[in-house]
Parts: structure tokens; sequence; C-alpha cells
């Protein structure tokens, strides 16, 4: 009974290697392509933003309290509009001092010109006289900016003031800018150059573009008016069609350390369907190599820092070492290694091996 089931089992055994080595020897089923030669589309992937290329922060020209404030976030304006008004008394009482003492030296050099010449007040030639006046005409017409005008059509974007708050100018007209040695005269009027921050933004929101950041390596690939593929991220509609612009040829320090260049791409199509802000990835696509070997970039394997893929010879899978070339997303060129003619595994890739039995279902 004993030798019945010993035999049994060695039968058992037999069965199961018989079967493990007709499922290990049977040939994988693959995909091939043949290879040829044809024209490989450069390109290259970069990330980005969406930017307004026409946005405008408004500064005042004048130092006062904010009388009047008539528009607030998304308002739509027109070139033109009143935005703000300023009340500008310190301003005005300085050009009323100014405007006295105009007069008062026109009257001191009219006497002096009669005899009067105890007077204590310098005497100011004509030249000196006109500059002082061109000065006041200056100061007058940068009070007129107390009324803040939108230099553009678009929306308003960001409000910084409210009414009863007191601001302080972005500049004012320096004194040495037009009276040389009379400065120190007009020093009492304390008008000085102030900084500010902007108090309105406005926006044209059709000049929305995609501010691409590219490395060192590719920008001297990159030339105005090339096709650009854009992806928004936080759209399903992809891919959306522009063209470069512009391109920034100084470079801006990364966080990493690295050096990238800024390129503008208009996206004609976008209108209101996205924000500033909005993260892009971008498709540049620089030229054409023609007449070469391509193989998709899915077929390549890495190791031990050389480049491989799995052709056929004989029925079996035999793998090879290549040299490759330029490529974009999907196809790399192949520039030794292979030739014409070759069939080149694309797959399934994860159940074969060098020297492994293949069978041919499609080819490419």
């Amino acid at each position: 009974m004993r030798k019945v089931y010993i035999t049994i089992l060695l039968l058992g055994i037999a069965i199961a290697l018989f079967a493990y080595f007709q499922i290990t020897n049977r040939p994988v089923d693959v995909e091939v392509l043949r290879l040829s030669r044809r024209d490989l589309p450069l390109s290259i992937s970069v990330s980005g933003i969406l930017v307004f290329s026409r946005k405008i922060d408004i500064y005042p020209k004048i130092s006062g309290v904010v009388k009047e404030v008539r528009v607030k976030p998304g308002n739509k304006v027109k070139k033109g509009d009143i935005l703000a008004t300023i009340d500008a008394q310190e301003l005005k009482k300085q050009m009323d001092q100014i405007k006295n003492m105009i007069d008062l030296l026109k009257i001191n050099n009219a006497l002096r010109g009669i005899g009067f010449q105890q007077s204590n007040t310098p005497y100011f030639s004509q030249d000196q006289l006109k500059t002082l006046e061109n000065y006041y005409d200056s100061l007058k017409n940068l009070y007129e900016e107390r009324i803040v005008k939108a230099p553009i059509s678009g929306i308003i974007a960001k409000v910084n003031i409210t009414p009863g708050e007191t601001i302080k100018s972005q500049e004012q007209v320096p004194a040495t800018n037009f009276l040389g040695n009379l400065s120190s005269l007009l020093s009492l009027f304390n008008l000085n150059i102030s900084n500010s921050n902007s108090i309105i933004t406005i926006i044209d929101p059709t000049s929305l573009v995609g501010l691409l950041k590219v490395d060192e390596n590719n920008i001297l690939k990159i030339k105005e008016g090339q096709d650009v593929e854009i992806y928004v991220d936080a759209l399903e509609e992809n891919p959306w069609r522009g063209k470069i612009t512009s391109i920034n040829m100084i470079p801006s320090l990364n966080k990493d350390g690295s050096y990238s260049y800024d390129v503008s791409v208009n996206i004609p199509q976008l209108g209101n369907k996205v924000v500033e802000g909005m993260s892009i990835s971008a498709t540049i696509n620089i030229g054409v190599k023609k007449n070469v070997i391509v193989i998709p970039l899915s077929t390549i394997s890495f190791k031990e820092g050389k480049t491989y893929v799995y052709t056929v010879e004989n029925g079996r899978a035999k793998r090879k070492e290549v040299v490759i070339g330029d490529m974009n997303t999907d196809y790399v060129e192949i520039k030794g290694g292979l030739k014409e003619g070759d069939l080149v595994i694309l797959s399934p890739l994860d159940k074969i091996s060098d020297n492994s039995k293949i069978k041919i279902y499609k080819e490419n």
C-alpha cells in the first residue's frame, strides 16, 4: 500500500512539473513596432502661472486726507472715470505760500530797481524768478491730481484706501529739480519726496497671459512666435493654444539656487474661465528633427547608467543597449543600437525578460 502512495505522489509531482514547464515555456504575446524613419517634433515641458499683463497700481501723487472713494473691487471702470478724491489742503497751503513769496520778490526787485537798497531780502534775477514761477506751476498741476482717475478701462482689483484716511504721496516735485541754488529757500515749505503704497489696482481682464519659467538649459531654444500648448490645472478643457509673445533674458533666482527666465504666452481663448494666479503647465514646440529613427519613451528601460529596449530575434526577446538623442513628451530619437526594420517590443514589458519566448500578435 505504501508503494502505491509513493507512486501516486511521484506521479502528482511529475504532472505539476510538466504543467509548470509548459506554462513557463509558453510564448508571451507581444505588440511590436517595426522601426522606420520619421520626423520627430521637439518640445519642452515647463510650468508657470496665469497673470494679467496689464495691471496698473495707482499711487497717490499728492499727500492728504481721502475725501471720497467711488469704487470697490469688481467694479468696471472706463478710462478717465473718477475713482477717488483727496483733500490736499497742505499742498494748497504750500502753493499759496510760494505765490505770496513770488509776489513779495517781485515787489522787492521793483523797489531795488528804484533805489531802495536797504531791503534785507536778497535780489533775484529774472531767470531765478521765472524758475520759481515754473515751480509754482508744477505744484498747481500736481494739485489737480487730488482727483484720482482711471488710467485705463478695466476692472477694479483692489482698493487700499478708505474715506478719512491720511495718505502720503509717492512723489512730490522736489525743489532741486527746478530751483538749483533756490532749494534752500523752498526748504521752508517742507516739500520732500515720500514713499507710499498703491491705493487702487486696476486690471484689464482681456490681458490674461501665461507666465512660464524656463530653465537656463532650455532658454536659448525658445523664440517669440513659437506655438505653445497650455494646460490649466483647474480646468478640464485642455489644452489651450497660444504663442510666445516675449522672453525676459534677465534671470531670476529660484529657491533651490537655480536660475530661470520668464516667458510670456498669450492665450486668446481663455476668456473669463480663469483667474490670475492659477497654475499651468505648458508644452513649447521648438522645432522638428527630420528623418530619424524614433521609438516611444515607454519602451525605454535604464539599468546601471545604460539605456535598453527589447527587440525580437528568432522568436525571443532580446535586451539591446541603445544610444538616445533628442526627445519630446512621447518619443525619443535612437542614435545607435537599432536600425530600420528592427522590431521593438511595445508591450507587455513587465512580462518579458532577456531571452523570453515571445509571439507577435500585433505589429505597428
